[in-house]
């Protein structure tokens, strides 16, 4: 099986930026999450909210190892189901798997039906465990949580937030980039933390938009999920892409840029681009100094936030 490391995108890996985002306080009861902070104006926000019923599944820890271990177990169950005539054996520790059989005909068969159907069960294992293969910046394959499906499996368990930071405008542009300004502000002042569990339990690198949440932490890309689901739940159609650069991730909206705010241009769209992991209170359209030169150097990839197929 081809080896391929993990992406637990390292995320958050910058440097500390000045003027930190800060929550003036936190507390979950019974399922009531309430939260305050300062936004970059100074003034005070809070919120109470309560979110709906959650379908997204536990999320785990990539680990080649138990992949390779579930997937060679089901390949064997389907080969004697498939292969009745030929005998399969894994060997220990290497997991190599080797046949053989009486039917020189069934064996050849048997042989070559083995590397697709690997290829298959191993894809099949990415995807029900909400990975995903994935190409960075510097070219060597990798494996990442799949953000952009995580994103719009969370929308409507956040409905409740997403309906409470919506703010008003003279005009819908106008409401759209308020809300997303205020959105940014309640993402960057949740506790940052970068990520790290061995247990292969909680997902090494990465919480879930409702664990975002009710942990009240996270690292960048756990954060720019979260408000890309807010955003996809509370404007399904405004665009939005993910930009992952090394050991880091941002985020783009579709919205108009001011003159030196940072864009990002893809597939005849321009995206404005923010930060939402803070601490740092940077407003949209202006990146940390690592950031911008990773973005401006081409050192990315980008993941528009769209249903599959679309």
């Amino acid at each position: 099986m081809k080896t391929t490391r993990s992406l637990s995108l390292l995320l958050g890996m910058l440097l500390a930026l000045p003027a930190s985002a800060g929550q003036t306080y936190f507390n979950s009861n019974g399922g009531q999450l309430n939260v305050g902070w300062q936004d970059r104006e100074g003034q005070p926000q809070q919120l109470s909210y309560r979110l709906e019923a959650g379908k997204l599944p536990p999320l785990i820890a990539y680990r080649p190892a138990r992949m390779q271990e579930e997937v060679l177990q089901t390949l064997l169950q389907q080969a004697a189901l498939e292969f009745p005539e030929v005998q399969f054996s894994l060997a220990r520790p290497s997991l190599a798997l080797s046949l053989k059989s009486r039917n020189a005909d069934k064996a050849r068969e048997a042989s070559l039906w083995v590397k697709p159907e690997q290829a298959r069960l191993e894809a099949e294992w990415l995807k029900q465990h909400y990975f995903q293969p994935f190409t960075p910046p510097d070219g060597a394959p990798a494996i990442k949580q799949d953000h952009v499906r995580i994103a719009l499996e969370s929308r409507a368990e956040l409905a409740p937030l997403a309906e409470q930071l919506k703010q008003e405008g003279a005009t819908e542009t106008e409401a759209r980039q308020k809300t997303v300004a205020h959105m940014l502000d309640f993402i960057q002042a949740i506790p940052y933390q970068l990520l790290d569990s061995q247990s292969g339990r909680s997902g090494k690198g990465f919480l879930s938009p409702r664990q975002v949440l009710e942990q009240n932490r996270g690292d960048c890309d756990s954060k720019v999920t979260l408000m890309a689901a807010l955003l996809a739940q509370g404007y399904p159609d405004l665009k939005q892409a993910m930009v992952f650069v090394p050991g880091h991730a941002l985020l783009g909206v579709a919205l108009p840029a001011k003159p030196g705010e940072a864009t990002l241009s893809r597939a005849g769209e321009t995206y404005l681009l923010m930060e939402p992991t803070g601490p740092a209170q940077l407003p949209m359209g202006q990146l940390a100094p690592t950031s911008k030169t990773l973005v401006d150097s081409g050192q990315l990839s980008v993941q528009p936030v769209q249903d599959e197929g679309k």
